[in-house]
């Protein structure tokens, strides 16, 4: 068996066990301590898995996290119309980057812009813009999370880093007056690297963002508009307007503005 094949498994086996030893895996995939720790050590570098006394396992927020399909569901009227404003954004003929991200996917779901190229990791946003013939579409490749609808793994930040794009259009799990937040490490290092290369960043996150939690942050200097479906809260506009982000809300359209039209 492959390395790539076991850790997906050990993966899988996380996901159900919540931890997993070195002498399980031994047991389990007929390997040596040492190539067991290897395993380990690959997991722990990317970021997916935290080291234990005599194994691994996933980490608390990692365990809490709701399923892709769990998110895509939640507040899923708000996103679709920060995914309008978004798409909007797009011109023809650019490159962009679009990221793992429910609301994102709401962005791909609307892009009206023909002659375009995508680069994505997300399983979702590449069958939904396959199904048209005016774009082409760049899959970042790696290991397959079914569950989070995502590739991930070195490979990612590797061919990102070939890349120039337009403009990059990310999600967070949470949003703070000191930055944005994601449950794993590798999402910090995906992100850096998709702002990187690209000519604008565009962060798009509904109102439930800035009252949640996460672990590992990423700055706010690499984020150039936030589209957004309310009202900031205070310390987080004050932040965003120190450093010149552009912020475009998109509230819910209200009862006398649907009777008007």
């Amino acid at each position: 068996m492959f390395q790539e094949e076991r850790l997906l498994k050990i993966l899988e086996y996380l996901k159900q066990h919540q931890s997993m030893s070195v002498q399980e895996i031994c047991t389990q995939f007929d390997v040596s301590r040492d190539t067991a720790r290897r395993d380990i050590v690959r997991l722990v570098q990317e970021g997916v898995v935290i080291r234990t006394h005599g194994g691994v396992s996933l980490p608390e927020l990692q365990k809490e996290l709701l399923s892709y399909q769990d998110r895509l569901i939640d507040e899923s009227e708000s996103k679709q119309r920060i995914g309008k404003a978004a798409a909007q954004l797009i011109q023809d003929h650019e490159t962009v980057i679009l990221d793992v991200s429910t609301t994102v996917q709401f962005v791909a779901e609307q892009i009206s812009a023909k002659d375009i190229t995508v680069v994505t990791h997300s399983i979702d946003n590449v069958g939904i813009l396959s199904q048209r013939e005016d774009l082409q579409i760049y899959v970042l490749g790696g290991y397959l999370n079914v569950k989070n609808r995502l590739l991930y793994g070195p490979s990612i930040i590797d061919k990102l880093s070939e890349i120039r794009a337009d403009k990059a259009f990310i999600g967070a799990s949470a949003i703070r007056a000191d930055g944005l937040y994601y449950p794993y490490e590798e999402d910090v290092r995906v992100k850096r690297e998709m702002a990187r290369r690209s000519d604008q960043v565009i962060l798009v996150a509904d109102h439930t963002k800035f009252i949640g939690k996460s672990f590992f942050r990423l700055d706010f200097e690499f984020v150039d508009i936030l589209i957004t479906d309310r009202e900031l809260p205070s310390e987080i506009r004050e932040i965003l307007d120190q450093k010149n982000i552009t912020v475009i809300e998109c509230p819910e359209e209200t009862e006398e503005a649907r009777e008007q039209d």
